[in-house]
């Protein structure tokens, strides 16, 4: 993953044709594994928010556009119970695991997710904190902008802390140190709003503001770097805001 930096100030509202919240509290089973991918909730969370999110755009016609859809996930730690399970078996002397490598670079359940959907626009992680959100809205503001791009989905998800992530907020600036309460993935389909007939169920929304302090954080979700309070504000402007089911 890499973690962005500023960018120039591009600004342009963007149309929300699909989204999807998916929270797990801890104990629950979680939604089904991912094929080739095992232990951590990370992957099958991110597949279930997307294919939800892709779902509930159906509608809209998102399929015309997938040549064209690029895809940024957003997450602080990444799939952390993968990097801490390598980390053990390493620790404790065991054979290395090249699945486990493999699994926990978040761009490997994009490429998975993608392939399924026929996605085949730039796939990008970011590394997003509270103090580099505001960047990582910007990137994806200028992805969508992208004369290459029509559309843009954009995820984002977060585990409940290990114990190792867990020692590592204690470090962090007071907005990050509370780690969630639940495992929690939520997917947008973004599309530029441009002159013409829009579908029925699209709001237009502000990127940037979503990264605002005083956006809504739903129950069983949080901010979740402000893709949760994108949803929420999503689903409320749609007329139908509920807490993530």
């Amino acid at each position: 993953m890499t973690t962005p930096t500023a960018s120039e100030n591009l600004r342009a509202p963007a149309l929300v044709v699909g989204a999807a919240a998916v929270p797990r509290p801890v104990g629950d089973d979680g939604p089904p594994a991912v094929p080739g991918f095992i232990e951590s909730r990370f992957n099958p969370l991110v597949r279930a928010a997307v294919d939800r999110c892709l779902a509930d755009a159906a509608p809209a016609g998102p399929a015309r556009f997938a040549d064209r859809t690029a895809v940024l996930l957003v997450t602080l730690f990444g799939d952390a119970t993968t990097t801490d399970l390598a980390g053990r078996r390493l620790q404790e002397g065991r054979a290395h695991n090249p699945l486990l490598f493999y699994q926990s670079v978040p761009t490997s359940i994009l490429g998975y997710v993608s392939r399924e959907h026929g996605l085949r626009g730039a796939l990008t992680c970011l590394s997003v904190d509270a103090a580099s959100m505001p960047e990582a809205f910007e990137t994806a503001e200028l992805m969508l902008a992208d004369e290459e791009v029509d559309q843009l989905l954009l995820v984002g998800v977060e585990l409940v802390a290990t114990q190792r992530t867990a020692a590592v907020r204690r470090h962090l600036p007071s907005a990050d140190r509370n780690s969630p309460e639940h495992d929690a993935a939520v997917a947008l389909l973004l599309r530029r709003a441009e002159p013409g007939p829009a579908p029925d169920t699209a709001v237009t929304v502000d990127l940037r503001a979503a990264a605002d302090a005083g956006a809504p954080a739903p129950a069983g979700i949080g901010r979740l770097h402000g893709l949760g309070s994108l949803w929420a504000t999503a689903q409320a402007a749609r007329g139908a805001f509920a807490q993530a089911p």
